[in-house]
């Protein structure tokens, strides 16, 4: 589900007053602190209500802590529920802002996506997994015993998105990207390796069609300032190849079997646009994205 704003630019400020009470809120409202663990119509709890945080949630997920700890995870609480023969485990990941939620779940994403009222994306892998965004909550429901069904996890999800705090919208920071060609539901946020690439972090990215049927990825790289953006720029200028453009630089460079990737930058920000087969398939790809 989303929502049209005008675009931004691609310089985000650091943590704002309006930032810190929504994170208040979400933990609030979703943990211990607050009206405790959601209710689930359909659904009781069995057993008592574990929380971690960055610092010991390797204790309960292994090593699959250090993405959640790559995208600011605050709090994770747990708790088993069940509803007739099938057991789940309910895992609500507080992640601090709404980006890094949906950054989560565009990372793990699997099976299908399934439509939720009160819910930014929601999909079920049946028979042993579903997932939901809301807001700054990153919702998992992994199976211990018995099957979820396609239509018991999306009614699952349902009565649990009218618990969680939060829009049901895309986070703003995708507004940057052009909604024209833009394929719908394909957004991601990745911290950091974007396309395999070390130099490319904090990339806000989403396919767009392109022709014969194919898709490629446009992106926008987000920094905290404008002295950030700048870094960023003649970090990938010292690394990569420079072509005019219609009077704007290009910076570039091929990826070995995925193509060329380039970058522009604008008053907005630094976009980019990848899988190009030569340059001027690039500056193609590249015009979509900024204008």
């Amino acid at each position: 589900m989303t929502r049209n704003r005008p675009r931004k630019v691609a310089v985000l400020t650091a943590v704002t007053a309006v930032t810190a009470v929504t994170v208040l809120t979400a933990v609030l409202s979703c943990s211990g602190g607050g009206g405790g663990f959601p209710a689930i119509d359909g659904w009781s709890q069995t057993g008592e209500v574990r929380v971690f945080d960055a610092d010991n949630l390797w204790e309960y997920i292994n090593g699959a802590a250090e993405l959640f700890v790559a995208y600011d995870v605050q709090t994770c609480e747990t708790a088993d529920l069940s509803s007739g023969d099938v057991v789940v485990a309910l895992d609500l990941y507080e992640m601090g802002t709404p980006l890094n939620a949906f950054g989560i779940l565009s990372r793990e994403r699997a099976g299908d996506r399934v439509t939720v009222s009160g819910a930014t994306d929601a999909m079920v892998s049946a028979p042993y997994l579903a997932l939901l965004v809301k807001g700054s909550t990153y919702a998992k429901v992994n199976v211990l015993e018995g099957e979820l069904t396609a239509e018991t996890g999306r009614a699952m999800l349902e009565a649990l998105a009218s618990e969680l705090p939060g829009e049901a919208v895309l986070p703003a920071e995708f507004d940057l990207l052009p909604v024209d060609g833009k394929v719908a539901g394909s957004e991601g946020f990745q911290r950091e390796g974007y396309l395999g690439l070390t130099e490319l972090a904090d990339c806000i990215h989403a396919e767009y069609a392109g022709d014969g049927g194919e898709t490629w990825e446009g992106f926008a790289m987000l920094a905290h300032d404008r002295p950030s953006a700048e870094a960023m720029w003649n970090a990938l200028a010292s690394e990569w190849d420079a072509v005019d453009h219609g009077g704007n630089q290009v910076l570039f460079r091929e990826i070995p079997y995925r193509g060329f990737v380039g970058v522009m930058r604008t008053e907005q920000g630094i976009f980019g646009a990848s899988g190009a087969a030569d340059q001027a398939d690039l500056f193609n790809r590249l015009d979509v994205i900024v204008h």
